[in-house]
Protein backbone atom coordinates (compact mmCIF):
# COMPACT_ATOMS: atom_id res chain seq x y z
CA UNK A 1 0.00 0.00 0.00
CA UNK A 2 0.91 3.58 -0.68
CA UNK A 3 2.19 5.45 2.39
CA UNK A 4 2.77 9.09 2.40
CA UNK A 5 6.04 10.17 3.60
CA UNK A 6 6.78 12.42 6.35
CA UNK A 7 9.00 15.16 5.83
CA UNK A 8 10.89 16.97 8.44
CA UNK A 9 8.05 19.86 9.59
CA UNK A 10 5.52 16.46 10.02
CA UNK A 11 3.87 17.03 6.77
CA UNK A 12 3.71 15.79 3.31
CA UNK A 13 6.83 16.43 1.16
CA UNK A 14 4.62 17.27 -2.32
CA UNK A 15 3.12 20.10 0.37
CA UNK A 16 6.88 21.56 0.34
CA UNK A 17 7.51 21.08 -3.27
CA UNK A 18 4.10 22.67 -4.19
CA UNK A 19 4.82 25.77 -1.43
CA UNK A 20 8.34 26.64 -2.98
CA UNK A 21 6.58 26.18 -6.59
CA UNK A 22 3.97 28.08 -5.68
CA UNK A 23 6.24 30.56 -4.24
CA UNK A 24 8.49 30.59 -7.84
CA UNK A 25 5.00 30.86 -9.34
CA UNK A 26 4.34 34.55 -7.65
CA UNK A 27 8.14 35.50 -8.76
CA UNK A 28 8.23 38.03 -12.14
CA UNK A 29 11.60 35.90 -13.06
CA UNK A 30 11.32 32.31 -11.83
CA UNK A 31 14.15 30.96 -14.12
CA UNK A 32 16.47 33.69 -12.39
CA UNK A 33 15.43 32.90 -8.63
CA UNK A 34 16.39 29.18 -9.28
CA UNK A 35 19.83 30.22 -10.76
CA UNK A 36 20.34 32.75 -8.17
CA UNK A 37 20.51 29.54 -5.55
CA UNK A 38 21.48 27.06 -8.14
CA UNK A 39 25.18 27.32 -8.31
CA UNK A 40 24.91 27.99 -4.21
CA UNK A 41 23.91 24.79 -4.05
CA UNK A 42 26.00 22.94 -5.91
CA UNK A 43 28.86 24.53 -4.27
CA UNK A 44 27.77 23.33 -0.62
CA UNK A 45 26.90 20.53 -2.01
CA UNK A 46 30.32 19.61 -3.22
CA UNK A 47 31.90 21.03 -0.36
CA UNK A 48 30.00 19.11 2.38
CA UNK A 49 30.67 15.88 -0.09
CA UNK A 50 34.48 16.37 -0.28
CA UNK A 51 35.15 17.83 3.00
CA UNK A 52 33.07 15.71 5.29
CA UNK A 53 32.44 12.51 3.22
CA UNK A 54 34.90 11.94 0.53
CA UNK A 55 37.78 13.45 2.04
CA UNK A 56 38.86 15.01 -1.66
CA UNK A 57 40.41 18.47 -0.97
CA UNK A 58 41.68 19.03 -4.69
CA UNK A 59 38.84 17.55 -6.90
CA UNK A 60 37.07 19.47 -4.08
CA UNK A 61 38.79 23.09 -4.35
CA UNK A 62 38.92 22.61 -8.61
CA UNK A 63 34.58 22.52 -8.08
CA UNK A 64 34.36 24.82 -5.57
CA UNK A 65 36.01 27.17 -6.90
CA UNK A 66 34.45 26.45 -10.40
CA UNK A 67 30.93 26.90 -9.24
CA UNK A 68 31.56 29.40 -7.45
CA UNK A 69 33.06 31.65 -10.07
CA UNK A 70 29.92 30.98 -12.01
CA UNK A 71 28.09 31.85 -9.07
CA UNK A 72 29.58 34.99 -8.72
CA UNK A 73 29.34 35.65 -12.26
CA UNK A 74 25.65 34.76 -12.67
CA UNK A 75 24.47 37.17 -9.37
CA UNK A 76 27.05 39.98 -10.81
CA UNK A 77 25.85 39.95 -14.39
CA UNK A 78 22.17 38.66 -14.23
CA UNK A 79 20.23 38.27 -11.09
CA UNK A 80 21.03 41.41 -9.77
CA UNK A 81 20.00 43.65 -12.66
CA UNK A 82 16.87 41.34 -13.38
CA UNK A 83 15.88 40.20 -9.82
CA UNK A 84 16.25 44.04 -8.17
CA UNK A 85 17.09 46.06 -10.75
CA UNK A 86 20.59 46.79 -9.57
CA UNK A 87 24.35 46.24 -11.09
CA UNK A 88 27.87 47.54 -9.99
CA UNK A 89 31.11 47.23 -11.95
CA UNK A 90 35.16 48.15 -11.22
CA UNK A 91 36.11 50.65 -14.07
CA UNK A 92 39.79 50.58 -14.31
CA UNK A 93 40.82 54.36 -15.63
CA UNK A 94 43.57 54.69 -17.88
CA UNK A 95 46.05 55.69 -15.20
CA UNK A 96 45.62 52.59 -13.59
CA UNK A 97 43.02 53.93 -10.85
CA UNK A 98 40.18 51.62 -10.50
CA UNK A 99 36.87 52.76 -9.33
CA UNK A 100 33.31 51.38 -8.70
CA UNK A 101 30.16 52.20 -10.88
CA UNK A 102 26.99 51.44 -9.21
CA UNK A 103 23.65 51.44 -11.59
CA UNK A 104 20.53 50.81 -9.57
CA UNK A 105 16.70 50.68 -10.94
CA UNK A 106 15.06 54.76 -10.45
CA UNK A 107 11.91 52.66 -9.72
CA UNK A 108 12.75 50.13 -7.10
CA UNK A 109 9.20 50.43 -5.35
CA UNK A 110 7.68 48.66 -8.42
CA UNK A 111 10.40 45.82 -8.05
CA UNK A 112 8.81 42.19 -7.57
CA UNK A 113 8.41 41.30 -3.81
CA UNK A 114 9.41 37.30 -4.34
CA UNK A 115 12.07 38.47 -6.45
CA UNK A 116 13.78 40.90 -3.89
CA UNK A 117 13.26 38.56 -1.15
CA UNK A 118 14.72 35.84 -2.84
CA UNK A 119 17.82 38.16 -4.07
CA UNK A 120 18.12 39.55 -0.62
CA UNK A 121 17.98 36.56 1.45
CA UNK A 122 20.16 34.15 -0.51
CA UNK A 123 22.58 36.97 -0.75
CA UNK A 124 22.82 37.81 2.88
CA UNK A 125 22.96 34.35 4.12
CA UNK A 126 25.60 33.04 1.30
CA UNK A 127 28.75 35.13 3.28
CA UNK A 128 27.72 34.26 6.45
CA UNK A 129 27.29 30.62 5.63
CA UNK A 130 30.89 30.85 4.76
CA UNK A 131 32.62 32.47 7.84
CA UNK A 132 31.25 29.80 10.00
CA UNK A 133 32.83 27.62 7.56
CA UNK A 134 35.93 29.23 7.89
CA UNK A 135 35.55 29.78 11.08
CA UNK A 136 35.00 25.87 12.17
CA UNK A 137 38.03 24.90 10.10
CA UNK A 138 40.33 27.63 11.92
CA UNK A 139 39.08 26.32 15.08
CA UNK A 140 39.95 22.80 13.70
CA UNK A 141 43.35 23.78 12.29
CA UNK A 142 41.95 22.51 9.28
CA UNK A 143 44.16 24.99 7.19
CA UNK A 144 44.01 23.65 3.54
CA UNK A 145 40.35 24.23 3.83
CA UNK A 146 40.30 28.11 5.03
CA UNK A 147 41.92 29.22 1.87
CA UNK A 148 39.00 27.46 0.21
CA UNK A 149 36.56 29.13 2.91
CA UNK A 150 38.28 32.21 2.23
CA UNK A 151 38.42 32.76 -1.51
CA UNK A 152 34.58 31.52 -1.74
CA UNK A 153 33.72 34.25 1.33
CA UNK A 154 35.66 36.75 -0.55
CA UNK A 155 33.44 36.28 -3.94
CA UNK A 156 30.23 36.40 -1.64
CA UNK A 157 31.19 39.35 0.31
CA UNK A 158 32.12 41.34 -2.67
CA UNK A 159 28.92 40.82 -4.43
CA UNK A 160 27.02 41.57 -1.23
CA UNK A 161 29.47 44.49 -1.00
CA UNK A 162 28.38 45.96 -4.28
CA UNK A 163 25.26 44.93 -4.11
CA UNK A 164 24.58 46.96 -0.59
CA UNK A 165 26.69 49.89 -1.87
CA UNK A 166 24.43 50.33 -5.15
CA UNK A 167 21.75 49.87 -2.77
CA UNK A 168 22.52 52.52 -0.84
CA UNK A 169 23.22 54.62 -3.53
CA UNK A 170 19.91 53.92 -5.01
CA UNK A 171 18.57 55.01 -1.27
CA UNK A 172 20.82 58.52 -1.78
CA UNK A 173 19.59 59.42 -5.10
CA UNK A 174 15.85 58.60 -3.98
CA UNK A 175 16.49 61.12 -1.44
CA UNK A 176 18.08 63.48 -3.02
CA UNK A 177 15.49 63.47 -5.73
CA UNK A 178 12.77 63.84 -3.22
CA UNK A 179 14.51 66.97 -1.70
CA UNK A 180 14.74 68.55 -4.97
CA UNK A 181 11.33 68.14 -6.11
CA UNK A 182 10.41 69.55 -2.42
CA UNK A 183 12.54 72.55 -2.86
CA UNK A 184 10.72 73.08 -6.54
CA UNK A 185 7.36 72.35 -5.10
CA UNK A 186 8.19 74.97 -2.26
CA UNK A 187 9.58 77.40 -5.08
CA UNK A 188 6.84 77.26 -7.22
CA UNK A 189 4.34 77.75 -4.25
CA UNK A 190 6.33 80.65 -3.54
CA UNK A 191 6.30 82.10 -6.93
CA UNK A 192 9.73 81.64 -7.35
CA UNK A 193 9.34 79.22 -10.12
Amino acid sequence: PDVPRVGAQGGNPEASQNRLVQMLQTAAHPATCVFHAAFKIVVLLIYIYGRYIHSAYVSTFILCTIFAALDFWTVKNISGRLLVGLRWWNLVKEDGSSEWVFESNPDEGNLNATDRNIFWGVTYVWPVLWAVFLFMNILNFSLDWVLLNIMIFVFAGTNLAGYWKCSTDAKKRATQWVQSEGMRAVAGAMGFA
